[in-house]
């Protein structure tokens, strides 16, 4: 993802049983704040590279919802 602040980079890595990621977006689409972009299920997991100026939110252990729970502010 990339506006004018940032480039985040977002990684979803498939489970070693079930393997489904589900992608609505194309590269090149415009998203806004809480939009969905796709759905991880079964054991899979999304890895979120941020900056290094930015400031955590969340802690190892802590649940987030996708769209809902902020994870990080960027200076």
């Amino acid at each position: 993802f990339e506006n004018p602040r940032a480039t985040i980079v977002v990684r979803q890595i498939t489970g070693a049983i079930a393997r489904r990621i589900v992608g609505w977006s194309q590269v090149g689409d415009n998203l806004e704040k809480g939009d969905r972009f796709g759905m991880i299920r079964f054991g899979s997991r999304t890895e979120i590279y941020l900056p290094l100026a930015a400031t955590l939110l969340v802690k190892v252990g802590d649940r987030v919802a996708g769209g809902s729970s902020p994870i990080a502010r960027l200076s």
